[in-house]
């Protein structure tokens, strides 16, 4: 046992990182290894308490395992991904540790939590989302270029009305309608495919 955490020593950041996305224990605690410490580090240069910080470093493991896990980590760019998951739970905590004073002091929790709201997900979330992004970009590019052309019209950068959009292209208004239905059937068809069970 002891002979194989040292093979994972030697072994790339790459490969490492390679072999826990397969699920291999002593790949995640070869990643743990090298990387708690900044982590740790991060989360203290926030002004996280020692106590909450060190607690806060195993609950980014423990996510991203049960992430990778359940099939939603496609890739683990470290240690970047765990420092962004430790700085987004450690936003949640605070907000939570707020909401509670807030009570206890007796304002309204809404006011609180309002004050200081951060709208940016979870890390892990946010890799998922860029997977499932990637596969509609991809999902776009198969369809054919006039059924790309008027999706990207009504839905792409300063969208416009299915009216407007048919006029630009001399297009029916129901034809605007129809392709985009289909380009979005074909869109959430490539999802299902790939997200079963999400």
């Amino acid at each position: 046992m002891g002979k194989g955490r040292q093979d994972y020593r030697w072994l790339s950041e790459a490969r490492v990182a390679a072999l826990a996305l397969e699920g291999q224990s002593s790949a995640w605690d070869e990643i743990v290894r090298r990387h708690s410490q900044r982590v740790l580090l991060a989360l203290l240069a926030h002004g996280v308490p020692w106590d909450a910080a060190q607690d806060l470093v195993q609950e980014v493991w423990l996510r991203l395992v049960r992430q990778q896990r359940a099939g939603r980590l496609q890739s683990l760019v470290l240690p970047g991904l765990a420092i962004a998951q430790a700085g987004w739970l450690a936003r949640e905590e605070g907000r939570t540790r707020r909401r509670r004073e807030g009570i206890l002091s007796g304002m309204a929790a809404a006011g609180v939590d309002d004050v200081d709201h951060d709208p940016r997900a979870d890390p892990a979330e946010q890799a998922i989302g860029r997977q499932r992004l990637d596969r509609i970009r991809k999902e776009l590019e198969a369809c054919p270029p006039r059924a790309r052309q008027i999706f990207l019209a009504v839905y792409g950068p300063g969208g416009r009305s299915h009216a407007e959009v048919a006029r630009d292209l001399g297009l029916s208004v129901q034809r605007v309608r129809q392709t985009l239905c289909e380009v979005r059937a074909r869109v959430r068809i490539a999802l299902g495919e790939t997200t079963s069970g999400d």
